[in-house]
């Protein structure tokens, strides 16, 4: 995985992690939140989907196809 990605990643959990404590994902969903996802080799939907049912930490890091 190039260093792009793995930081981009970071990034993403970052913002999850903080929306997640907050309890606030007006984020998700959003242009931007878009924009990291893809950059982080993640599938938008599915972030969003597993974020509103509290399984981000499922996530692990597994870049989607495109």
């Amino acid at each position: 995985m190039d260093p792009a990605t793995k930081l981009w990643q970071a990034v993403l959990e970052v913002a999850l992690s903080d929306a997640q404590h907050r309890g606030d994902g007006a984020w998700i969903g959003t242009k931007d939140f878009r924009m990291v996802c893809t950059l982080a080799g993640f599938d938008p939907e599915a972030v969003a989907d597993a974020f509103r049912a509290g399984r981000c930490a499922r996530l692990n890091k597994t870049p989607n196809a495109a």
